[in-house]
This record gives structure tokens, sequence and C-alpha cells, in this order.
């Protein structure tokens, strides 16, 4: 995929947003100012209600700079958009996730990086970004109304951007690619530090009617690492192959710990604030994708599969478990297939799964009910090109979890419109 999206403003957006363009604003020979982005809406059922929805709107603009020795200079600034439901409960799924605390925001931010491009030295960003964990995962998060559920992109209920595996934040990267044997080779690099704190509060470890809470600034999502292979072939109509592996440690140490007097929970009361904690552990997610055909939504076959494992980087729904923590280790794949026909592409049906299990023997010991957490998700769609920047789609998501992931998801019907800029 990045063979066709390599240099300029478009080789650490565009890869990752479809078939949207770039509008430019000014252009003249020191810098060009691009716009682009898509407004989406689609009504969807589930259990019987009916409710038009938000999709992942957004309006992204760029700025490219021609540099010193063929170096290329500028910015991305990326917002999600919600409309229809501005400051209301919304369902977010997939590559609409926000950040932390940005659910229900009429605006906020997708992406916020500055970048250098050079042909021989490669691309460099810096700031709020895809990561590069999401160089394999993207090639199946391609769905309309649903998806990304399963590949660990978009942890901890998020955007990925704590983890670094989707959006990521406060990340500096590096890619490069070469041309080898009959297709191009791609490596990436990923760093990130500090990028969330840790509310840590935990009851009955200090005592009976015990809270431990880690005071601000101690505990927190520190250092952050990632690397992606990636090899796309012009073999057929174009084989994919690719591995990411993204690491990120949890610190979780001070010696400032205060441990409260819960006998009243409406009245805690600060016996001790110097109790030492040392739990440090890591969240590591690593995928492998595969994908053959031009792209999703593109004439002919497309199919892509990616599988994962990860560990610390889930969450189950709340009161699944015993005790304080629903992290879980846990293992995952996806699929997405489409065969579009038509002229200009105008024709597409679509389907694939997301399924997502733990693989956590601690966990799964402390569920309340069942013996694991298993999301089952599984889509049918068609889509109508109108022309190059309307599309119409129907999505049906078929869901076959058991009851400890049950409220995570839901079966739902969909029909909806997309306009590119």
């Amino acid at each position: 995929m990045y063979k066709y999206l390599r240099r300029g403003l478009a080789a650490l957006t565009l890869a990752v947003t479809g078939t949207a363009h770039s509008v430019p604003i000014y252009q003249s020979n020191e810098a060009t100012l691009y716009m682009s982005g898509y407004f989406t809406l689609h009504q969807v059922n589930s259990r019987g209600n009916t409710a038009l929805q938000d999709g992942a709107s957004r309006i992204r603009f760029g700025l490219n700079v021609p540099a010193y020795d063929a170096w290329d200079v500028g910015f991305n600034l990326e917002w999600g958009i919600t409309t229809v439901g501005a400051g209301q409960d919304l369902v977010i799924q997939g590559d609409q996730q926000a950040s932390a605390g940005d659910v229900g925001m009429s605006l906020f931010l997708r992406q916020g990086h500055g970048f250098a491009n050079h042909e021989k030295w490669g691309d460099i960003a810096v700031g709020k970004q895809w990561g590069v964990y999401y160089d394999v995962s993207q090639i199946t998060d391609w769905y309309n109304v649903s998806g990304g559920l399963a590949s660990a992109t978009y942890t901890l209920g998020t955007d990925g951007g704590i983890t670094g595996t989707g959006r990521a934040n406060r990340a500096s990267t590096w890619r490069n690619q070469w041309e080898i044997g009959p297709g191009d080779f791609q490596v990436g690099l990923q760093y990130m530090a500090h990028t969330a704190d840790l509310d840590i509060q935990v009851e009955d470890v200090a005592g009976e009617d015990t809270l431990l809470v880690c005071p601000p600034g101690d505990c927190e999502y520190g250092l952050g690492h990632a690397i992606s292979l990636t090899y796309h072939a012009d073999i057929g109509d174009g084989l994919f192959i690719g591995a990411a592996y993204n690491r990120i440690k949890l610190d979780i140490q001070s010696d400032r710990g205060e441990v409260y007097d819960i006998t009243d929970p409406s009245d805690p009361i600060l016996i001790r604030n110097d109790r030492l904690i040392a739990a440090s552990s890591n969240s590591w997610a690593t995928v492998l994708g595969l994908y053959y055909g031009k792209g999703a939504f593109e004439q002919g076959f497309y199919g892509a599969l990616v599988f994962q494992r990860s560990q610390n980087s889930e969450l189950a729904p709340e009161g699944v478990v015993m005790g304080t923590t629903n992290f879980f280790d846990a293992k995952g794949s996806e699929s997405f297939l489409s065969y579009t026909w038509g002229r200009e592409n105008c024709y597409s049906v679509y389907g694939g799964y997301n399924i997502l299990k733990s693989d956590d023997v601690g966990f799964e010991r402390r569920l309340v009910v069942g013996e694991e957490f298993r999301l089952a998700e599984y889509y049918l769609g068609v889509q109508y090109r109108w022309n190059e920047r309307i599309r119409l789609y129907w999505e049906n998501g078929y869901d076959d979890s058991n009851e400890v992931a049950e409220s995570v998801m839901d079966s739902f019907m969909a029909v909806g419109f997309r306009i590119d800029i």
C-alpha cells in the first residue's frame, strides 16, 4: 500500500484514510496548504432501537514546505467531528474511537504532528500520529460502521493513543523503505515517553476497609517502543505481508502511596502517605498481517487477515471479574474481504469477522460468570460508489459473543453515506 502513497503530505496520513482526497487551499513556491477529510452518518438499528449516529467524520489540514536538499517538512492536524450525537453518549467502534476524555465532544483531536520526509533518509514525524503498529493492523480496518475490535489497535476502549498501537500520543516515528526483489520493504520505528498517568486505587491490600491510592505523577504509562516490518510485492494484484511489535512500560511504583480508612466509604480518612508501591509491568502487543489485492474497495478481490497476541492491552467490561483490575492478556483475529466491480469501481460487496478471546489463566479464574472473554462479530455489507467522492453503504453485524463480552458489542443493521472532501 505504501508504494503508491509514498512521499509528500500523503505519506503519513492518506495511507490510512481510504480514498480520501487532498484539496490545495493555498499553493506557492514556498509552501502548499492542503485540506482533506470526509463526513459520514449512518442510521443504525440494534436491539429493536433505531438511531441516527455519527460515523468517523474528520477534517484535516496539512502544510508541506520544500526544504533544503530534497527534504519536505510540514505538519498535519486532524480533528474528529461529531454532529448529530454531539454532547451525548456515542456508540464508538473501530476508527471512530476518541482519546480518553474526548468522547461526546463535538470536535476532538485525532492527529497533530510535524514531519520531515526525504527520498533517501525516510519519513520522520513527531506528535500524535498513526503508530507503526497500524502499518500492519490497518489492512482489516475498512468497515464503514464497525471493526477494529480484535487487532489490539484501539486498546483500553480508546483510540490506542496511550499504548501507541493506534493514534499514538507523544510519539516519534521513523519510516523508510527500499526496493527489494519484486516489491518494497519498509521498516518503521517508534518511541514514546509518558503518555498518561495511571489512576490506581486498590481496596483492602493495606488491611480491611482500606484504600491504597497511587499519588498523581508517580504511576504512569512510561517509555514505549515499537517496530514494524512490511513487504509489498508486485505479485498478481499485489501481495502484502507484515509484522509489528509494540511495548510500553507500566510504571507502578511510589514511596508516597496514600492509605485511606474507608469504613465509611462516603468519608475516607487518610491514615498514611508513605506506603511503598512496587508493581510495575508491561503492556505489549504483536500483530501479523497478510493481504492480497489492489486494495479495499478497489477493482477485483481484496482479502486481508491479521492475528494478534497482547498482554495487559485489553479491558473486560466492568463487573465481570472479582477484584479491582480487569486487564487481561488476549489473542485476536480480524478479516476483511471485498469484491468490487463496475465502471469506476462503483459496486462492492464486503464482509469478514472480528474475534477476540482472553488468553489469561489468572484473569479467567476471577471471572464472575463464564470461563473466558470471547467477543465475536461477523459482518456483511454492500457499498455503492456514486462518484469519486460520494458513497452509500449498508452494513450488517451479527454478534456471537459470550456472556462475559456481550455488553461490548451487539448485532446491528446500518445504512449510511460518506462524502469526501
